[in-house]
């Protein structure tokens, strides 16, 4: 038999972790965040009840993914402070519960630390991923510049008026080299 009634309060306790989230917008974030914050927030609440009750975290991977993933793309939290709000459950716990017991507050902590756990390692994997992609764009980007930069070089006739001269076509703007070449040529 389980000591703390998790579900007594899971409404509170989901209400305060969802408004921890999105207290850091300046102003009420869209309803898609939201909505989104909501579903993930309360499926891996679900998963961890379940947990401290004796379950098993099976399933808490794919909300916890999502959370994590969307934390991972938030340029002004930092990793600590994305895997901070899972351990501010603990805080959460402990103010809707008050006179949880010794015993009872291990319990959740062990889980919640578990929890911590996989979100870090689901975390790192979307920072992976997000570093993957950038580098990806960046390297088409890249590429497309020096596609650019052959063309130029090929068919440019700026470029070939400053090879005629055997000057580089950097070093001088357009119009004296147009000059310097008419003055060759006569």
């Amino acid at each position: 038999m389980v000591a703390l009634d998790i579900e007594k309060k899971k409404k509170d306790v989901l209400k305060a972790w969802q408004n921890y989230f999105l207290s850091r917008y300046a102003i009420k974030p869209p309803i898609e965040i939201s909505s989104y914050i909501e579903d993930c927030t309360s499926q891996i609440l679900d998963k961890l009840i379940k947990f401290y009750n004796g379950g098993s975290f099976k399933g808490v991977e794919e909300p916890l993914d999502e959370l994590m993933r969307y934390l991972a793309t938030d340029r002004n939290l930092s990793p600590g402070g994305s895997i901070a709000s899972i351990f501010y459950l603990k805080k959460i716990f402990l103010e809707k519960y008050p006179k949880m017991s010794l015993e009872d507050f291990i319990k959740l902590n062990e889980a919640i630390d578990l929890l911590v756990c996989k979100a870090f390692d689901a975390y790192m994997k979307s920072i992976e991923k997000l570093f993957e992609i950038r580098y990806k764009e960046k390297e088409f980007q890249l590429r497309m510049e020096m596609k650019a930069y052959e063309f130029c070089m090929k068919r440019c006739p700026y470029i070939q008026k400053a090879r005629e001269l055997g000057i580089d076509p950097w070093d001088l703007p357009m119009e004296e080299i147009d000059k310097l070449l008419a003055e060759k040529r006569s």
